[in-house]
């Protein structure tokens, strides 16, 4: 928690997922006070499934996920109800006080858009106007663009018309409009939250305890109106790491267990770099590309 101080009250929650929905559902939510002085949020998530199936996919996921979140501590806990020797408990202690910024929520970039989501718009926007809407509900739409924008959609289209009015032609031209300008400044990477390269560094080391690591941060990009960072990091050597090269993936911090292989990561790790030039030898040495 960023918190330097103990809140007065403590809730606890008891959620369940709507999938259909993307939304929670709260099934139970109390609210006590906070007589331990308790500081921070904890998860507690009950999984049932084919353990003996799955167990090495579990494992390989809780050991990326303490790499990639070094902020948090991971606990785990099998339990099997015929066997007790094969109860099982994996741990991962926080190692970093350095918590990624968290993400804002952004307007949508013009030239990120489609039909369905340009549709959701125009029905729950507030604005009174079409001229509002592009300023108002699209982000790098100034006023001056979005009259330019207007007079290029030509007949049917005016300034004061009322969102909702734009029938379905009319949303299609808007969108392939908007897609083929290039007069828009990149989009709010504010939406982003980044690692960072001290946290990426500390727990690939903690974890992993390689030989050697490096980290490497690039500038923010975007690609169609979607903005983006890439984090990376490389490491040789390392305790339960296999011979050659090892490629870990993340999608907002998030690791990526499956379709491995045919991603870019992989492709230039396995066949771009000629790991010769670093005297590393790609076939004996524990390489893990990040």
């Amino acid at each position: 928690s960023a918190e330097s101080e103990p809140a007065e009250f403590v809730s606890t929650c008891v959620l369940d997922i709507d999938i259909y929905k993307n939304e929670p559902r709260i099934i139970e939510h109390k609210k006590r006070r906070n007589s331990e002085n308790w500081i921070g949020t904890e998860f507690e998530v009950l999984i049932a499934g084919n353990w003996t199936t799955y167990k090495s996919r579990i494992v390989q996921y809780l050991q990326q996920l303490a790499i990639i979140t070094p902020y948090a501590k991971l606990e785990m806990h099998y339990e099997n109800k015929s066997d007790n020797k094969r109860n099982m408990t994996i741990r991962y202690d926080r190692r970093s006080e350095q918590m990624p910024s968290p993400a804002r929520e952004v307007k949508h970039h013009p030239s990120s858009v489609n039909n369905l989501l340009v549709q959701q718009l125009l029905e729950r926007t507030r604005t009174k106007t079409f001229l509002k809407f592009l300023t108002s509900d699209l982000s790098s739409v100034s006023p001056a663009l979005a009259k330019r924008l207007i007079a290029e959609l030509g007949n049917g289209f005016e300034e004061g018309m009322l969102p909702g009015d734009l029938s379905d032609k009319q949303v299609t031209r808007l969108v392939q409009l908007l897609r083929s300008v290039e007069l828009f400044k990149a989009p709010d990477g504010s939406c982003l939250s980044p690692l960072g390269e001290y946290n990426l560094n500390l727990g690939i080391r903690k974890v992993l305890e390689p030989t050697i690591i490096a980290t490497a941060r690039d500038k923010p990009g975007a690609y169609e109106g979607h903005p983006f960072i890439v984090e990376a990091a490389v490491s040789v050597g390392g305790k339960e790491v296999k011979e050659g090269i090892t490629v870990v993936r993340f999608a907002n911090r998030i690791p990526l267990l499956f379709e491995g292989g045919a991603d870019v990561a992989t492709r230039v790790a396995t066949s771009k770099i000629r790991w010769s030039n670093y005297k590393i030898d790609h076939k004996r040495d524990k390489i893990g590309v990040f």
